[in-house]
């Protein structure tokens, strides 16, 4: 895999560099919702939760320390009950990855996931266990941390994340089938679900979409500051095979995800091109984010 040949040309070079988990994960919880007096119990969670994902070990890979993923995670509670402990709530997660040659990270995956109710105690036992279903919260924890770092392998090497989507596969359907909560199940009144995330990702007739990660980033981002011209035309692969998706399915939420990650992105890669590119830049990019196209227009400035 690309990361590991990169540290272990640092460790030729440089000595051995020091390792760490996959995640510098950082949470936030935003309780301005919820009228108690005493809001410490949200502090304690939130250092409880972080720590649960910076600490964990979520994949056999050696990490260096500057290779580690930043992902943010935003726990906004809108409700919560003294007495059963139950919260409701919704999250957005955001992850991101160094460009290679550059001083400048990318947004990877960026999601709104509007159910992320569960129940937790101060005394409540934080773990993941493979094959195993132990609450809601640890599920939603473990479900993120392998999905955002199987999108970061697909980034570095073509479909390189599948072991580990597998696994955010397998914690969904295991939740699935043991929680009451929303989120985990097919044909929910939003599709902005756990559920499609994993499927859509997983779905031969998307593999296409999976590419695009793969030359988006690899072939186009850190290729950027050896050669602008071929980077652009890499990234505008990329763009015809998120087109594959869009005829098939134009509503994915994969289509979604991957634009409220890319979008503004976008702009700035394409205002750099010469006066040919741009036009077909905004062609295409109209075509398959229709709900951008005022952004896109900015592209021509």
């Amino acid at each position: 895999m690309f990361k590991k040949i990169v540290i272990g040309i640092l460790s030729l070079m440089f000595g051995m560099p020091a390792f760490s988990q996959e995640f510098n994960c950082r949470i936030k919880i935003n309780d301005q919702q919820v009228q108690i007096s005493d809001k410490t119990i949200f502090r304690g969670l939130e250092q409880r939760l972080q720590d649960f994902m910076n600490n964990a070990r979520w994949s056999n890979e050696q990490v260096a320390n500057n290779e580690r993923i930043e992902l943010n995670i935003e726990i906004f509670i809108s409700g919560y009950n003294q007495t059963t402990y139950e919260y409701q709530a919704t999250a957005v997660i955001q992850s991101r990855r160094p460009v290679y040659g550059a001083n400048y990270t990318t947004t990877l995956f960026s999601f709104n996931d509007e159910n992320w109710d569960f129940k937790y105690q101060d005394q409540d036992r934080l773990e993941y266990q493979d094959g195993q279903f132990l609450g809601d919260l640890s599920s939603l924890l473990s479900f993120y941390a392998y999905y955002t770092l199987a999108l970061d392998y697909d980034s570095f090497s073509l479909e390189g994340g599948t072991s580990l989507f597998t696994k955010a596969l397998q914690i969904s359907s295991l939740a699935g089938q043991t929680s009451l909560k929303s989120g985990w199940k097919p044909f929910e009144k939003s599709s902005r679900t756990r559920y499609n995330l994993i499927d859509n990702i997983l779905n031969e007739r998307f593999r296409p979409l999976r590419n695009a990660y793969y030359i988006y980033h690899r072939k186009g981002l850190d290729q950027f500051t050896k050669d602008p011209f071929q980077a652009r035309k890499q990234i505008t692969a990329s763009l015809e095979q998120v087109k594959k998706v869009f005829k098939i399915s134009p509503n994915t939420v994969m289509l979604l995800v991957f634009f409220e990650a890319k979008s503004d992105e976008l702009v700035s890669i394409f205002k750099g091109a010469d006066d040919i590119e741009k036009p077909k830049a905004i062609e295409l990019l109209s075509e398959i984010n229709i709900s951008n196209i005022s952004k896109y227009e900015k592209i021509k400035s």
